[in-house]
């Protein structure tokens, strides 16, 4: 089981952390819970989010769901054991949020 690294890139995900700032820590814990598990099973459930690169990485989305709060869609890029949350959003649907997330990445 290897130690994962999870860096949250304070523009894409200030949103839904200010939002929902009093489970900021539940939310974080079900994410890094969630990527560790789908880093373990080769990406299972995986998605690639867009085309756009992000720092030259690949950017990968899946959907987490945090005990009592709305679903959430995490954007992320993965270097050997170091993920980098770049967005976040409780807007699930792929389309929107591809849409929300080029944007966000051509607004960077």
């Amino acid at each position: 089981m290897a130690d994962y690294k999870f860096n949250y890139d304070n523009k894409g995900c200030r949103k839904v952390f200010k939002t929902y700032r009093h489970q900021e820590k539940i939310i974080k814990k079900t994410i890094e819970k969630q990527l560790t598990r789908q880093m373990e099973n080769d990406f299972s459930k995986v998605k690639l989010a867009t085309r756009i690169e992000v720092n030259h990485q690949k950017c990968y989305e899946c959907r987490v769901n945090p005990p009592q709060l709305p679903p959430i869609r995490v954007a992320f890029t993965r270097v050997d054991e170091k993920i980098n949350i770049c967005y976040l959003t409780t807007n699930i649907v792929k389309a929107d949020f591809t849409h929300e997330l080029e944007h966000f990445l051509g607004g960077k």
